[in-house]
């Protein structure tokens, strides 16, 4: 099984990593020489593990990193491969259940989902698109959780057998436990000239290095998601060999879930996360309203307006799930099928998750405001889902800007580029001139 095997900082600063072995092999994909741990029912293990995560929430917001142990356990339990490519003993799993492990996730811990979902989906993505030497680099290393961002991109220059890199990247949820960090390097030439694609955007190349050649900046100072340690990270320039870049932005293995486009892993996240921190949200309001009461109707559940008022959120939350479960269902079957994925088809995606991510963040506000006192203070989980699902509004992934590129998309608006119509495969989409 996975252990946790030590507790060692990165470059002078006290954030751990956890290093994992194997023991005794858990069960794998037998046409894999990678024994990653597997589960039959990837629901039922995290549902499992939910106990565990609940009561370590609140010790993990304190520390600002999510427990060493529950990591450990979501490892042992296969689900952090959730994602990877099941010809290297991934579980390959389709956005329904990605959909739902996530969520469930997210109902526990909002921080938790957040920083295991930005993990499965670095390795999911990367581990699709890397050569195998660079696979198996990754995975026969101790701690093959990757963490990682894209932009804003550093710098790469080419160089003999492979490029030398640099950059900053902001947001490495989940780094706090990794053992590689993926980044976005612009590539320049010999004469520090942009290279260019043959579109004229500048050509971006996707790395990833260990964990002791990149350090963590522990500037993860937030009032929510605060487990994440998203904290930002630099990658000092160095010499990364070709086996640690991916040669391009499509897939080289794995079925239809790595064809989807590049921003599609991510997507199903960012909705699934939202989406468990605001059931959790209605879940400890329907308890709390049994036993508090508000003058002069007595106990919450008695008055008609919260009535109304709670049936509306539930009808929301799952008009947005519903929606999020429809579109990446109807992409990824499209795909699988070879048939036509159009922009409005990718758009739906987009504006699916970014939906969910706002109805989510109304759902929590809402019962943070009708919880009264309870809310206000520290320790509520409450008042943490009303703060996780606030900071989980503001990734540029699911921006409002998605509602207008959307818009633009189904209303065929003059002046779309394909930069436009690309909304699953970049991070946002430029305004028309």
């Amino acid at each position: 099984m996975y252990r946790a095997l030590d507790d060692r900082g990165t470059s002078g600063e006290d954030l751990a990593m956890v290093s994992y072995t194997t023991e005794q092999a858990p069960r794998g994909s037998l046409g894999s020489r990678y024994w990653l741990p597997h589960s039959d029912d990837p629901l039922d293990a995290v549902k499992r593990l939910a106990p565990m995560i609940e009561s370590r929430a609140a010790e993990a917001a304190a520390n600002a990193r999510v427990d060493d142990e529950v990591i450990a356990a979501l490892v042992e339990s296969g689900t952090m491969t959730l994602m990877v490519p099941a010809v290297l003993g991934g579980g390959e799993a389709d956005p329904s259940v990605q959909l739902d492990v996530i969520e469930e996730l997210s109902h526990a811990d909002g921080s938790t989902g957040w920083a295991a979902m930005a993990t499965m989906t670095s390795m999911g993505t990367f581990l699709s698109l890397l050569s195998d030497a660079g696979v198996d680099t990754v995975l026969s290393s101790a701690n093959y959780l990757c963490a990682g961002a894209v932009a804003p991109p550093g710098r790469a220059r080419r160089v003999d057998g492979g490029y030398v890199l640099s950059g900053r990247f902001s947001f490495g949820s989940g780094g706090a436990h990794a053992g590689w960090f993926i980044g976005g390097y612009a590539l320049f030439d010999d004469a520090d000239n942009p290279v260019l694609t043959e579109t004229g955007s500048p050509r971006v190349l996707f790395a990833i290095v260990p964990r002791d050649r990149a350090n963590l900046l522990d500037n993860w100072n937030v009032v929510g998601l605060v487990a994440t340690a998203s904290h930002d990270y630099e990658v000092p320039e160095q010499f990364v060999p070709d086996d640690l870049v991916a040669p391009g932005e499509r897939s080289i293995r794995g079925g239809a879930l790595y064809q989807m486009g590049l921003k599609s892993l991510p997507g199903t996240g960012h909705a699934a996360v939202a989406l468990g921190i605001a059931r959790r949200s209605l879940d400890e309001f329907a308890t709390l309203a049994g036993v508090k009461s508000r003058p002069p109707s007595g106990l919450l559940n008695e008055h008609p307006e919260i009535q109304r008022d709670f049936a509306q959120w539930r009808a929301s939350l799952r008009s947005v799930r519903a929606f999020v479960y429809e579109a990446f269902t109807t992409l990824f079957e499209a795909t699988a099928e070879g048939r036509d994925t159009d922009a409005a088809l990718k758009a739906d995606c987009r504006l699916a998750a970014t939906h969910a991510v706002y109805q989510s963040a109304e759902v929590a506000r809402n019962v943070y405001l009708a919880a009264g006192s309870v809310g206000l203070r520290n320790g509520s989980v409450i008042q943490r889902n009303f703060l996780d699902a606030h900071a989980a509004t503001q990734h540029l992934f699911t921006g409002a800007q998605i509602y207008i590129e959307a818009g633009r998309i189904y209303l065929d608006t003059p002046g779309l580029t394909a930069a436009h119509t690309e909304l699953m495969t970049t991070t946002f989409a430029p305004p028309l001139a």
